[in-house]
């Protein structure tokens, strides 16, 4: 920290996220060519309905650099504007210190399963560390158990100027959170993270023109594959 009390980058990329935070391995799809699609039944009980973890740990850091699959929850904050019937979408900017995708659009919340963490208490948890600085949010572990929509594989490669190259290989639970509050529209300004330096900020988008986005390849947006956007075109009842 300098003498103003400002951190310092260094402070604010360890406070954006741990290296040293421990992630259970999974095995990877049956083929590269399932690398990004949805978890079907034909996977076998290895992968279906929940991928089973090998026994294996390593840190954030190491398997971000050697490209070990493992395994974050997501979640979706939607509304459904009763006048037109339009879905309404909550989006999360990545932090500019973030290991992967700095300073992109994200979904609403998102972030690894610790080793050994229960699925629905970690959604949870990144629910009220990402979204919760304002006391808005009313869920529980119930709301999330209910609105699991579907798990889908990702594999992406990038580069970032702090950390270099990185392979981020993931098994994505996705869940569906329609606001409760019928009578209020949401806001950007209703959610702050608990720690700033791994959420720049928040915009609310109309669920079409963002499922349009992210077909078309938009590059402000964290890429998702063709899958993963129709299962969630879906699970908004846009299609």
């Amino acid at each position: 920290m300098n003498e103003e009390g400002e951190k310092s980058d260094e402070e604010n990329y360890n406070l954006a996220q741990k290296d040293d935070e421990v992630f259970d391995i999974y095995p990877p799809p049956p083929s590269p060519s399932r690398y990004n699609c949805m978890i079907t039944s034909d996977w076998g009980e290895t992968y279906f309905p929940s991928p089973l973890p090998t026994g294996q740990t390593k840190t954030r850091r190491a398997i971000h650099c050697e490209g070990d699959w493992h395994r974050s929850v997501q979640v979706w904050i939607v509304q459904k504007v009763s006048k037109d019937g339009r879905v309404r979408v909550l989006l999360q900017r990545r932090s500019k210190y973030k290991d992967t995708h700095p300073n992109m659009l994200d979904v609403s919340c998102a972030g690894h399963i610790d080793s050994g963490e229960d699925i629905v208490k970690s959604a949870v948890r990144e629910l009220y560390e990402e979204l919760g600085g304002n006391g808005n949010l009313q869920y529980t572990e119930n709301d999330l158990e209910m609105s699991k929509a579907f798990v889908v594989t990702s594999s992406i490669k990038g580069e970032t100027a702090k950390y270099g190259s990185f392979i981020c290989n993931e098994y994505q639970d996705v869940f569906i959170l329609w606001w409760k509050d019928e009578n209020t529209s949401i806001d950007s300004s209703m959610f702050a993270p608990m720690n700033k330096e791994e959420v720049a900020g928040f915009e609310v988008v109309d669920g079409q023109e963002l499922v349009r986005r992210m077909r078309g390849g938009d590059e402000s947006l964290v890429p998702r594959a063709s899958d993963y956007v129709n299962a969630l075109a879906k699970a908004l009842c846009l299609e």
